[in-house]
């Protein structure tokens, strides 16, 4: 008789211990809300949280940085933006001066020179200490309209990018894998050449007599210049939108893939919390068979 209640104390000494081992993990997982602290605990999800996880660091990252670059464009769209005014205002002026119908105008020479050094000035905004219109090359004003480097023009004109020292590098991010989005726009584009030339032809056309053929010339490089830029702030309003969907696209990606690794790795507190009340039940009704056990022995061999 005490060889089997020796079998029975070893056998319930073993459950016992099993049950006291399962509600240690329990308690870790009702106050940590994780289903184990590392992830031998969880080897069968482990690959897939890893990975996951690797994916959810790189996919915010991608995301960060997409919304950097929706903010230069933002900037590039305001600047555009102050061009078309400042050019629209040229052009009136302009207008009016050819139709004077006088031998002379005063006060546009000093308007357009005004006007063309602003245009510079748009073109070399700068933007997270980066100059936005100058290729690659964004620790150098890519504009200068100054004598030296962009001579007086003359009726009729052709193409002159000697006011740029920037390059034709266009730039680009990366904003997901296998997905690079172009965004930057350089200063020697047509639409700005036509307006800086426009604007040349103003500053230093003979305003007595009206030297009617360089101000008639200018106001059509000028047409064409804002209608160029104003295509090119609809090209920046579908860049922007396409980095917002980017941002959008891992934003959601991040939510779901979150949301995978927290059910891989957390516990339901309301599950653990029963589970826990549960083998805190068995691990007393086992403290209590054992005590029999020992009653049931003791009497046994004192017989």
């Amino acid at each position: 008789m005490r060889v089997s209640t020796a079998a029975m104390q070893q056998n319930l000494l073993n459950q016992m211990r099993s049950v006291q081992s399962q509600l240690a993990d329990a308690t870790k997982q009702s106050s940590s809300g994780m289903k184990s602290d590392s992830y031998a605990g969880i080897s069968d999800n482990s690959y897939i949280i890893s990975t996951l996880s690797a994916e959810i660091s790189e996919s915010a990252a991608y995301a960060d940085l997409a919304e950097q670059i929706q903010s230069r464009v933002e900037m590039y769209y305001s600047t555009l933006s102050d061009m078309v005014d400042l050019l629209s205002d040229m052009a009136a002026d302009i207008s009016g001066a050819l139709s004077t119908g006088s031998t002379n105008v005063e006060g546009i020479n000093e308007s357009a020179t005004a006007a063309l050094a602003t245009m510079a000035s748009l073109l070399n905004t700068q933007y997270e200490d980066r100059y936005l219109f100058a290729g690659s090359a964004t620790n150098t004003a890519p504009v200068s309209v100054d004598v030296a480097d962009y001579a007086a023009l003359t009726s009729p004109s052709t193409t002159d990018t000697s006011y740029y020292s920037g390059n034709n590098d266009v730039a680009s991010v990366k904003v997901a894998d296998g997905t690079t989005i172009e965004y930057g726009i350089t200063a020697d584009q047509t639409p700005f050449e036509q307006a800086l030339r426009a604007l040349n032809l103003t500053a230093y056309a003979s305003s007595d007599p009206i030297d009617e053929t360089a101000l008639t010339e200018a106001m059509a490089l000028i047409e064409d210049a804002v209608e160029g830029i104003s295509q090119m702030q609809t090209q920046v309003s579908l860049t922007q939108d396409e980095l917002e969907a980017v941002v959008d696209m891992h934003t959601n990606f991040q939510l779901t893939a979150e949301g995978i690794v927290t059910d891989l790795s957390e516990v339901d507190l309301a599950e653990a919390m029963v589970n826990l009340e549960t083998l805190s039940v068995q691990l007393e009704a086992s403290y209590s068979v054992a005590g029999q056990i020992v009653d049931m022995s003791l009497f046994e061999y004192l017989r």
